[in-house]
């Protein structure tokens, strides 16, 4: 078994080390973010980025132990509204270059996980590898959709997020 799964032993750890480091880069860039909806979507992709983390370690554990696929059915982001009042709640960024910086960084770094993922996804013939490894590209590529949909709102509104709304 483990000589079989060299390679993807080592794609999994690969993407296992991606996942942590995304993680604390969305759990620290939160700390950096002035809006509340720039707070709450960075807190909820570290929480995903925690997940993937934690179900790809499930797989791993699975497939040295017993060599068997893991099924997983994805994460979903929390509802998130953003309460409006007649003073308004909703603020520019201060922080708008540091935050196009973050948003910037998070987009290649999606756009790289999901390529990884879509790599695994082919090289796997296992139904339940091929489809969590799909699933995963998937959410990665939905990741980058939100954070791209912010970092060209935020360029253009001289600093507004949209999350949430």
């Amino acid at each position: 078994m483990a000589g079989k799964n060299v390679g993807l032993m080592e794609a999994i750890q690969i993407a296992m080390e991606a996942e942590a480091k995304a993680n604390k880069f969305y759990a620290d860039s939160a700390k950096k973010v002035a809006s509340e909806q720039g707070k709450n979507l960075l807190r909820q992709l570290a929480d995903f980025e925690q997940n993937h983390y934690n179900r790809l370690n499930e797989l791993k554990t699975s497939l040295e132990k017993e060599g068997k696929f893991i099924q997983y059915g994805g994460t979903e982001f929390k509802p998130f509204n953003i309460e409006t009042t007649p003073e308004g709640s909703r603020k520019l960024e201060p922080n708008k270059e540091d935050v196009m910086d973050i948003l910037g960084m998070a987009i290649e770094a999606e756009s790289k996980a999901h390529q990884h993922y879509k790599r695994m996804a082919g090289e796997t013939k296992d139904k339940n590898g091929k489809e969590m490894f799909e699933k995963l590209a998937e959410e990665e590529t939905m990741h980058r959709r939100i954070l791209s949909d912010e970092f060209y709102q935020i360029a253009n509104s001289g600093g507004m997020w949209i999350w949430g709304e």
